[in-house]
Protein backbone atom coordinates (compact mmCIF):
# COMPACT_ATOMS: atom_id res chain seq x y z
CA UNK A 1 0.00 0.00 0.00
CA UNK A 2 2.82 2.67 0.87
CA UNK A 3 4.49 1.70 -2.26
CA UNK A 4 1.11 2.31 -4.36
CA UNK A 5 0.97 5.76 -2.27
CA UNK A 6 4.81 6.67 -3.57
CA UNK A 7 4.04 6.26 -7.08
CA UNK A 8 0.66 8.13 -6.69
CA UNK A 9 2.41 10.86 -5.24
CA UNK A 10 5.13 10.85 -7.86
CA UNK A 11 2.52 10.92 -10.83
CA UNK A 12 0.85 13.56 -8.98
CA UNK A 13 4.07 15.33 -9.07
CA UNK A 14 5.19 15.08 -11.69
CA UNK A 15 1.91 16.35 -13.01
CA UNK A 16 2.32 19.72 -11.98
CA UNK A 17 6.17 20.03 -12.10
CA UNK A 18 7.55 21.38 -15.21
CA UNK A 19 10.79 19.21 -15.26
CA UNK A 20 8.32 16.21 -14.98
CA UNK A 21 5.59 17.31 -17.37
CA UNK A 22 6.67 16.05 -20.87
CA UNK A 23 10.48 16.04 -23.12
CA UNK A 24 11.97 19.07 -24.65
CA UNK A 25 10.33 19.36 -28.24
CA UNK A 26 12.77 18.76 -31.10
CA UNK A 27 13.59 22.60 -31.35
CA UNK A 28 14.20 23.33 -27.60
CA UNK A 29 16.88 20.18 -27.88
CA UNK A 30 18.20 21.39 -31.37
CA UNK A 31 18.70 25.00 -30.21
CA UNK A 32 20.50 23.92 -26.71
CA UNK A 33 23.08 21.70 -28.82
CA UNK A 34 23.57 24.36 -31.63
CA UNK A 35 24.26 26.46 -28.91
CA UNK A 36 27.17 24.18 -27.01
CA UNK A 37 28.08 23.98 -30.56
CA UNK A 38 28.77 27.47 -31.24
CA UNK A 39 30.29 28.00 -27.68
CA UNK A 40 32.65 25.32 -28.03
CA UNK A 41 36.21 25.38 -28.90
CA UNK A 42 36.57 21.94 -30.67
CA UNK A 43 33.76 21.77 -33.00
CA UNK A 44 32.54 18.10 -33.93
CA UNK A 45 29.95 16.56 -36.06
CA UNK A 46 26.13 16.98 -34.50
CA UNK A 47 23.59 14.32 -34.69
CA UNK A 48 22.54 14.45 -38.56
CA UNK A 49 25.31 17.18 -39.55
CA UNK A 50 28.49 16.69 -40.41
CA UNK A 51 31.86 18.85 -39.26
CA UNK A 52 34.15 20.11 -41.77
CA UNK A 53 36.38 22.99 -41.22
CA UNK A 54 37.52 24.74 -44.50
CA UNK A 55 39.38 28.63 -45.57
CA UNK A 56 38.98 28.98 -41.70
CA UNK A 57 35.06 28.38 -41.61
CA UNK A 58 33.18 26.07 -39.66
CA UNK A 59 30.86 24.16 -41.67
CA UNK A 60 27.70 21.59 -40.62
CA UNK A 61 26.41 19.69 -43.89
CA UNK A 62 23.14 17.49 -43.55
CA UNK A 63 23.45 13.46 -43.56
CA UNK A 64 20.12 12.67 -44.57
CA UNK A 65 16.43 14.56 -44.54
CA UNK A 66 16.16 13.73 -40.80
CA UNK A 67 14.77 17.41 -38.85
CA UNK A 68 14.40 18.95 -42.70
CA UNK A 69 18.41 18.53 -43.09
CA UNK A 70 20.20 21.84 -43.81
CA UNK A 71 23.39 23.30 -43.77
CA UNK A 72 25.30 26.37 -41.74
CA UNK A 73 28.65 27.92 -42.26
CA UNK A 74 30.19 29.98 -39.32
CA UNK A 75 33.12 32.27 -38.87
CA UNK A 76 34.32 35.08 -37.07
CA UNK A 77 35.48 38.35 -37.50
CA UNK A 78 32.83 39.44 -39.13
CA UNK A 79 29.59 40.74 -37.78
CA UNK A 80 27.11 39.24 -35.58
CA UNK A 81 24.41 38.43 -38.13
CA UNK A 82 22.63 35.96 -39.94
CA UNK A 83 21.83 35.52 -44.00
CA UNK A 84 19.15 33.23 -44.25
CA UNK A 85 18.36 31.39 -47.85
CA UNK A 86 15.45 29.34 -47.38
CA UNK A 87 14.86 28.31 -50.88
CA UNK A 88 17.87 27.67 -52.45
CA UNK A 89 16.94 25.48 -55.00
CA UNK A 90 13.62 26.96 -55.64
CA UNK A 91 14.17 30.65 -55.51
CA UNK A 92 17.10 30.96 -58.19
CA UNK A 93 20.39 32.98 -57.40
CA UNK A 94 19.47 33.76 -53.87
CA UNK A 95 22.18 31.54 -52.32
CA UNK A 96 24.55 32.98 -54.85
CA UNK A 97 23.42 36.40 -53.71
CA UNK A 98 23.25 35.28 -49.91
CA UNK A 99 26.99 34.07 -49.85
CA UNK A 100 28.22 37.32 -51.96
CA UNK A 101 26.65 39.37 -48.87
CA UNK A 102 27.61 36.61 -45.69
CA UNK A 103 31.31 36.39 -46.94
CA UNK A 104 31.11 40.31 -46.69
CA UNK A 105 30.05 40.97 -43.81
CA UNK A 106 28.50 38.09 -41.58
CA UNK A 107 29.42 35.47 -39.11
CA UNK A 108 26.72 32.32 -39.65
CA UNK A 109 24.93 31.34 -43.18
CA UNK A 110 22.30 28.96 -43.04
CA UNK A 111 20.73 27.58 -46.32
CA UNK A 112 18.32 24.11 -47.51
CA UNK A 113 19.70 21.10 -48.64
CA UNK A 114 16.84 19.40 -50.31
CA UNK A 115 13.97 21.09 -52.26
CA UNK A 116 10.98 22.64 -50.80
CA UNK A 117 8.90 19.98 -51.91
CA UNK A 118 10.96 17.06 -51.18
CA UNK A 119 9.24 14.25 -49.02
CA UNK A 120 10.01 14.49 -45.08
CA UNK A 121 11.08 11.80 -43.03
CA UNK A 122 7.68 13.77 -40.35
CA UNK A 123 4.82 15.14 -40.78
CA UNK A 124 6.41 18.52 -41.15
CA UNK A 125 7.31 20.28 -44.55
CA UNK A 126 10.61 21.03 -45.90
CA UNK A 127 9.70 23.97 -46.97
CA UNK A 128 11.99 26.23 -44.25
CA UNK A 129 9.47 29.01 -44.08
CA UNK A 130 6.93 27.01 -42.95
CA UNK A 131 9.01 23.79 -41.03
CA UNK A 132 9.56 24.32 -37.55
CA UNK A 133 11.95 21.53 -36.31
CA UNK A 134 15.44 22.14 -38.27
CA UNK A 135 18.68 23.23 -38.01
CA UNK A 136 17.88 26.71 -39.53
CA UNK A 137 15.56 27.33 -36.59
CA UNK A 138 17.34 26.31 -33.94
CA UNK A 139 20.82 28.08 -35.18
CA UNK A 140 18.95 31.10 -35.20
CA UNK A 141 17.50 31.26 -31.47
CA UNK A 142 21.20 29.36 -30.71
CA UNK A 143 22.86 32.20 -32.03
CA UNK A 144 20.76 35.19 -31.12
CA UNK A 145 20.91 34.06 -27.36
CA UNK A 146 24.32 34.60 -27.67
CA UNK A 147 24.40 38.18 -30.17
CA UNK A 148 21.21 39.62 -28.62
CA UNK A 149 21.47 42.21 -31.19
CA UNK A 150 22.01 39.41 -34.25
CA UNK A 151 19.89 40.35 -37.50
CA UNK A 152 18.33 37.80 -39.14
CA UNK A 153 18.98 38.50 -43.45
CA UNK A 154 16.19 36.28 -45.07
CA UNK A 155 16.13 36.34 -49.32
CA UNK A 156 13.50 35.06 -51.70
CA UNK A 157 12.61 35.63 -55.01
CA UNK A 158 9.28 36.28 -56.71
CA UNK A 159 7.66 36.22 -60.12
CA UNK A 160 6.56 39.62 -60.59
CA UNK A 161 3.72 38.11 -63.13
CA UNK A 162 2.21 36.50 -60.37
CA UNK A 163 1.85 39.21 -58.09
CA UNK A 164 -2.03 41.41 -58.08
CA UNK A 165 -1.32 44.67 -57.84
CA UNK A 166 0.41 47.39 -59.81
CA UNK A 167 3.28 47.53 -57.56
CA UNK A 168 3.56 44.26 -57.23
CA UNK A 169 3.94 43.39 -60.93
CA UNK A 170 6.45 46.18 -61.10
CA UNK A 171 8.84 45.55 -58.22
CA UNK A 172 12.20 44.45 -57.64
CA UNK A 173 12.97 44.19 -54.11
CA UNK A 174 9.96 44.48 -51.53
CA UNK A 175 11.20 44.39 -47.61
CA UNK A 176 8.77 43.30 -44.51
CA UNK A 177 9.69 42.78 -40.81
CA UNK A 178 5.82 41.11 -40.62
CA UNK A 179 3.00 42.81 -39.99
CA UNK A 180 4.82 45.51 -38.07
CA UNK A 181 8.20 47.14 -38.40
CA UNK A 182 10.65 49.82 -37.54
CA UNK A 183 12.53 52.38 -39.29
CA UNK A 184 15.00 49.89 -40.76
CA UNK A 185 12.48 48.70 -43.25
CA UNK A 186 12.51 52.19 -44.36
CA UNK A 187 15.94 52.88 -44.20
CA UNK A 188 16.76 49.53 -46.37
CA UNK A 189 14.00 50.14 -48.79
CA UNK A 190 15.44 54.05 -49.77
CA UNK A 191 18.83 52.69 -50.10
CA UNK A 192 17.81 49.79 -52.28
CA UNK A 193 15.71 52.84 -54.22
CA UNK A 194 19.15 53.62 -55.59
CA UNK A 195 19.41 50.49 -57.54
CA UNK A 196 15.46 50.29 -58.60
CA UNK A 197 12.88 52.94 -57.91
CA UNK A 198 9.99 50.04 -57.96
CA UNK A 199 10.97 48.84 -54.24
CA UNK A 200 8.49 48.97 -51.32
CA UNK A 201 7.88 48.12 -47.80
CA UNK A 202 5.44 45.84 -46.67
CA UNK A 203 2.48 46.57 -45.63
CA UNK A 204 2.29 50.76 -45.98
CA UNK A 205 3.12 50.65 -49.43
CA UNK A 206 2.65 47.35 -50.85
CA UNK A 207 0.10 44.41 -49.80
CA UNK A 208 1.50 41.33 -50.56
CA UNK A 209 4.71 39.44 -49.69
CA UNK A 210 4.84 40.42 -46.70
CA UNK A 211 6.17 36.72 -45.10
CA UNK A 212 3.80 37.23 -42.47
CA UNK A 213 3.25 33.95 -41.91
CA UNK A 214 6.97 33.03 -41.89
CA UNK A 215 7.63 30.39 -39.56
CA UNK A 216 10.52 32.82 -37.82
CA UNK A 217 7.06 35.13 -36.56
CA UNK A 218 6.01 32.48 -34.37
CA UNK A 219 9.76 32.11 -32.77
CA UNK A 220 10.72 33.98 -29.92
CA UNK A 221 13.40 36.26 -31.53
CA UNK A 222 14.55 40.15 -30.69
CA UNK A 223 11.33 42.46 -31.96
CA UNK A 224 12.10 43.72 -35.55
CA UNK A 225 15.32 41.56 -35.77
CA UNK A 226 13.55 39.32 -38.82
CA UNK A 227 14.27 41.42 -42.07
CA UNK A 228 12.50 39.75 -45.20
CA UNK A 229 13.80 40.49 -48.58
CA UNK A 230 11.81 39.31 -51.40
CA UNK A 231 13.96 40.26 -55.36
CA UNK A 232 12.21 39.89 -58.25
CA UNK A 233 13.91 37.33 -60.78
CA UNK A 234 15.07 40.17 -63.25
CA UNK A 235 16.70 41.81 -60.03
CA UNK A 236 18.09 38.41 -59.30
CA UNK A 237 19.88 38.03 -62.53
CA UNK A 238 21.24 41.25 -62.16
CA UNK A 239 22.71 40.89 -58.90
CA UNK A 240 24.92 37.69 -60.01
CA UNK A 241 25.52 39.41 -63.70
CA UNK A 242 26.54 42.95 -62.50
CA UNK A 243 29.23 43.56 -59.80
CA UNK A 244 28.42 47.64 -59.15
CA UNK A 245 24.92 46.58 -58.65
CA UNK A 246 25.73 43.51 -55.87
CA UNK A 247 28.03 45.76 -54.56
CA UNK A 248 25.24 48.29 -54.01
CA UNK A 249 23.10 46.00 -52.67
CA UNK A 250 25.77 44.67 -49.89
CA UNK A 251 25.87 48.03 -48.64
CA UNK A 252 22.36 48.75 -48.30
CA UNK A 253 22.27 45.14 -46.44
CA UNK A 254 25.66 46.85 -44.30
CA UNK A 255 23.61 49.88 -43.29
CA UNK A 256 20.73 47.84 -41.48
CA UNK A 257 23.11 44.85 -39.93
Amino acid sequence: MKMIKLIFAIIVSCSVTVACAEPKSTLEKLTKDVSNWFQSANKANLDSWQYTFKNNRHHLQATSTVNGGGALIYRLNAKACIISIPHRFFDTHTYTIGEQIYNKHCQLMLANTHHRHSDSLDKQSMDYSKRRDNLHNSAILAFQSIHPNTKIIQLHGFNQSKRKSDNGRQADFIISQGRKGNVIKQQLTLCLSKISKNSYFYPELIQELGGTKNILHKLNLAPFSFIHIEISKPMRERLVKEQHTMSQFSECINQVI
